[in-house]
């Protein structure tokens, strides 16, 4: 068999392909902006405004072709603030460089969580690696075997395959109903875990779903991880998921544990009219051990330095325990979090105008 060599990309195809990244980055933000006009009826970003945000795109960022993003935050706040970072320029000018794709890409290998991340991870009870079947100390173990002990240790399971993200590929089985059959379907690797039941302050958020905490970290540049913000996701309806491409809802909270934001959408506009009970409960809702999940996720964030920029999702158990369910070092978004909680960036320390 002969052996693949990936070629590197010439300069002049990195400058084409940053140039159409750009061009779709700025096409998304009109479209969100355009979205957030359309639905509050009103348009803060005039043309004072515009001129505005953009000399402080050009005296920030060396240009000011990236005035949408920044218009995109400052029509969803009410005002536009200085010191915003436009998503666009996280996107490929910094996390590019941050997250280098070979050392990025283990974050979807969720087969190797627990190998990893020891006790934060939440332990697995099986896996199928290359088609082999494993426990979760990586001993092989037989169908027959596998069956019967996943059954003897869960009522449900949740099965995640390496690789998949926002939700997709992942099913809910009754162990009951487990069969060889209905494991083999799934050709790739795949990770068996418990599901995890979860402390009753995140089941009043929506009690079908496993609401999560998203926690973003960075490495700064002298070694130490910094926390940027924390958020907490949850699901609609009858959704067992709280991914807010399958319908999800978040809200901010502060280090406390305390929501600092109503319910927000996948846009970052506010819809506490969907469930103005809730939207009430959050003014009082305090989730546990949010200040604790933020140290394990900046703790481990230093056990893996080949990345900078993390955004981990944890869960809190029954005993009040952060477990963490992923962590994102391809797709770990932060624009939704600039026009809340934001400006989250020391931008004297990672700008880049060269």
């Amino acid at each position: 068999m002969g052996m693949y060599i990936v070629k590197k990309l010439s300069p002049l195809k990195k400058r084409l392909l940053k140039k159409y990244r750009l061009k779709q980055y700025t096409k998304k933000a009109h479209g969100i902006r355009q979205s957030v006009i359309e639905r509050t009826g009103s348009e803060v970003v005039t043309k004072k405004v515009k001129d505005e945000i953009k000399e402080y795109s050009n005296d920030v960022f060396g240009t000011p072709s990236l005035w949408p993003w920044l218009a995109v935050y400052t029509e969803i706040k009410g005002e536009f603030i200085p010191g915003w970072l436009p998503n666009d320029y996280f996107q490929i000018t910094l996390l590019d460089d941050w997250n280098i794709k070979r050392f990025s890409e283990v974050s979807d290998m969720k087969t190797f969580y627990h190998m990893y991340f020891d006790d934060f991870a939440v332990k697995p009870l099986a896996l199928k690696v290359s088609g082999i079947y494993y426990d979760q100390d990586w001993n092989i173990i037989s169908m027959d075997k596998l069956i019967d002990r996943i059954r003897a240790e869960a009522q449900e399971v949740v099965v995640k395959k390496d690789g998949g993200f926002a939700g997709r590929d992942i099913r809910f089985l009754k162990t009951n109903d487990l069969g060889i059959n209905e494991l083999e379907k799934d050709k790739d690797n795949f990770v068996i875990q418990p599901v995890v039941k979860q402390h009753p302050v995140l089941s009043k958020f929506h009690k079908h779903s496993l609401n999560t905490l998203r926690i973003a970290t960075f490495l700064e540049s002298d070694g130490s991880v910094s926390f940027k913000f924390v958020l907490c996701r949850f699901g609609t309806g009858g959704n067992r998921l709280d991914n807010t491409n399958a319908g999800g809802r978040y809200c901010f909270l502060n280090v406390e544990g305390k929501p600092v934001s109503g319910i927000l959408d996948s846009v970052g506009l506010n819809v506490d009219q969907e469930n103005l009970s809730l939207a009430n409960s959050l003014k009082t809702i305090k989730v546990p051990s949010v200040k604790y999940a933020i140290e394990k996720c900046t703790q481990h964030h230093s056990y893996f330095p080949y990345v900078r920029y993390i955004a981990w999702d944890v869960c809190i158990d029954l005993d009040s325990e952060p477990r963490m369910i992923e962590w994102n070092a391809i797709r770990p978004g932060m624009w939704q979090a600039e026009p809340h909680v934001g400006p989250i960036w020391d931008l004297k320390s990672i700008i880049n105008k060269t």
